[in-house]
């Protein structure tokens, strides 16, 4: 298993570092300029696009010295292998497109190993024994062919991709007017860990960029203020297949928090009809309660347990992954158990690795954010508490922000079982938790306040 999981060969570097390699990337690097100097004449009139640029280098950066970590330093890694499984299936294309396309259209298996050769090479066992991370190959495998093979510049076009991702979200926010530019350009843009392990060759920075850009295009429709065609249907459609491919409770998650955002709306919408106001709260707690059992009869039936239990052996044995196991407690996986395990959970999912967990050059950072966070959360019930928490029922984004940050420290922290894996489970809840913490209430008017109410909403577009 260990052989599977770790390359040692004293020219291993030099594949991803060649001459060509760093020729090639610095062009890329080149042709990102001009791009983000294109974006700068179109939108240099706005007071916060000085972002723009800061987030894109930011994520360039983060995303080579996560290469050069796991290249130089380490020798191998999850990153390696994904794209070492890509680079196989681009030769298997070359060898016969025929194959190449039932590879890429098939779950894997075994017995399909005959289609690779000494022509094309093998791909990591573990890899390909594995859904989730075989699909990021065949991710990898589609973008190998506009990169000429280049793990390097491929790590560049996903950070590029990622700097996308979050800019979306933080023009989003942006529009509710409710925090200052600078803190939500500190929680969707530039907090280390994030852009750290969700900018290369992972599986975490498909999810991120997934999952950001699959919530970006529910509140174009969600939201009664803005304005949405089919596209955002077809983007929702696609992200969605992404997430369920790769890390599927995250579309669940994602699922559960619009619902409650949607049944706010309503919920306000018949305020006046006592009864209905009351059944749309009673079936939004039936929700929550379906939520936790269909994740328990999961566990129960051992798919996200034998998930779990899988990623937690795995990444035990990875020398790679870094961090002390940590253990909720939990062997009940019912509604109940699971409920029993919630608050332990989203702890976890939130401040975990505290400081002294982290005494270790991958987990330093997300140390020092957990201890930030924990100041966050303090000064958030310091000062004027129920004004805010009375904001965020009020407002459909922080509803969202408030349930999708909730869930997904619960299942993160309920389903990693190790520190270093939590930090990359945890990422794409990082924004959204922040956003919360860091709501502005000088920033407060009658116009920037979603009311939830469909009839006001709807004269002030028309106004």
């Amino acid at each position: 298993m260990k052989q599977d999981l770790k390359y040692t060969t004293d020219l291993f570097a030099l594949e991803y570092f060649s001459i060509l390699d760093i020729a090639w990337a610095l062009v890329f690097l080149v042709i990102l300029l001009l791009i983000a100097k294109t974006q700068k004449k179109k939108y240099d009139q706005l007071e916060y696009f000085q972002y723009y640029n800061s987030n894109i280098s930011l994520r360039v950066f983060l995303s080579l010295i996560y290469a050069i970590y796991y290249i130089v330093i380490i020798n191998g890694g999850d990153t390696l292998a994904y794209w070492d499984g890509g680079l196989k299936l681009n030769n298997l294309f070359w060898k016969s497109p025929t194959l190449y396309f039932q590879e890429l259209f098939s779950d894997p298996d075994m017995k399909n190993f005959f289609r690779y050769d000494q022509s094309t090479g093998y791909p990591p066992g573990w890899i390909y024994r594995e859904k989730e991370s075989w699909f990021i190959s065949k991710i990898m495998s589609i973008f190998s062919f506009f990169t000429f093979k280049s793990y390097i510049v491929t790590t560049f076009l996903l950070a590029y991709f990622s700097s996308i991702a979050s800019w979306k979200l933080f023009e989003l926010v942006h529009s509710f007017k409710l925090n200052s530019n600078r803190n939500i350009s500190i929680a969707v843009l530039f907090i280390p860990s994030v852009g750290f392990w969700c900018s290369g060759i992972t599986k975490d920075t498909i999810v991120l960029f997934s999952a950001i850009m699959l919530i970006y295009h529910a509140f174009q429709i969600l939201s009664l203020d803005k304005e949405w065609n089919y596209k955002n249907v077809l983007y929702i459609v696609f992200f969605t297949f992404l997430l369920l491919n790769i890390r599927s409770f995250m579309v669940s998650t994602i699922a559960v928090a619009l619902a409650f955002t949607y049944s706010a709306r309503l919920a306000n919408k018949y305020r006046e009809n006592r009864f209905a106001f009351y059944l749309i709260r009673i079936l939004s707690f039936g929700v929550a309660i379906l939520f936790f059992n269909l994740q328990g009869d999961s566990l129960m039936k051992s798919e996200k347990l034998e998930e779990a239990a899988t990623i937690q052996k795995d990444f035990a044995q990875n020398e790679t992954y870094e961090g002390k196991r940590y253990d909720l407690g939990i062997t009940d996986y019912s509604a109940t158990g699971m409920l029993g395990a919630f608050v332990p959970a989203v702890l976890a999912g939130f401040y975990r690795p505290f400081p002294w967990e982290s005494l270790s050059l991958t987990l330093i950072l997300n140390g020092i954010e957990g201890a930030y966070f924990l100041y966050l959360t303090f000064m958030f019930f310091r000062s004027s508490a129920l004004r805010k928490i009375n904001l965020i029922r009020k407002h459909e984004f922080f509803i969202f922000a408030f349930f999708f940050s909730l869930l997904m420290a619960y299942m993160a922290g309920l389903t990693s079982g190790l520190l270093g894996v939590l930090v990359r489970f945890k990422a794409p809840l990082i924004p959204f938790l922040l956003l919360l913490l860091t709501i502005d209430l000088k920033l407060v008017t009658k116009d920037n306040i979603s009311m939830l109410d469909e009839s006001k909403k709807r004269k002030r577009k028309s106004g």
